[in-house]
């Protein structure tokens, strides 16, 4: 699916018309349904600006998705997949525990890589996608979970940073976050000036 479509859809799903998603990234209505076409790429920085407007965690799988050209960030399974709750909470699950057999099956990574005979690269070769598959399914999980039970993506997202952060495992991020309000009230201001303008 592209990008174009998920931002229709999510952009759908969360009620939103074309005229107020784009006022909303500062952007004009026609350029916001000629990304959705993709008539258009969507710029790197509309793309952050959807991220931050619309609760998604969908919408930021698909954008990792488009700006690491599909290196970076779990897909969205589209295909005969069934998403009810219970199927990912279930499938969640099973895709952990055999990444977990995966991961003791690859026992021999305390060796040093120079080592390793070819089976047992083939073996920490599947640890790998395994552990990719569970990956997709957490990240399915975290959608499917967060809009079932109307939590906020983005409030789970940054409960889990901070606590990493009160562990130590990443540094506090706050000159950061502190830009980035600064840039969205600047943003906000620049879109009303534009408006007073065209009134």
């Amino acid at each position: 699916m592209s990008i174009g479509q998920v931002i229709r859809e999510t952009r759908t799903e969360f009620q939103l018309s074309l005229q107020s998603l784009a006022a909303q990234l500062y952007i004009g209505k026609s350029s916001l349904s000629e990304y959705e076409r993709g008539e258009l790429p969507t710029p790197p920085e509309v793309l952050s600006g959807l991220t931050k407007t619309i609760d998604s965690h969908r919408l930021c799988m698909a954008v990792a998705e488009e700006v690491t050209g599909g290196l970076y960030g779990a897909v969205w399974l589209d295909g005969e997949v069934d998403l009810h709750r219970t199927t990912v909470w279930a499938k969640t699950q099973e895709e952990l525990e055999e990444a977990i057999e995966a991961l003791k099956a690859a026992k021999m990574i305390i060796s040093p890589p120079e080592t390793i005979n070819e089976q047992q690269r083939e073996i920490i070769f599947e640890s790998l996608l395994q552990a990719l598959d569970a990956r997709v399914a957490i990240d399915h999980y975290l959608d499917v979970i967060c809009r079932e039970y109307e939590f906020s993506a983005t409030e789970v997202k940054e409960k889990h940073r901070q606590k990493l952060e009160s562990r130590g495992y990443v540094k506090p991020r706050t000159k950061c976050l502190r830009h980035l309000e600064e840039v969205k009230t600047f943003g906000q201001e620049r879109y009303r000036k534009s408006e007073q303008k065209s009134s």
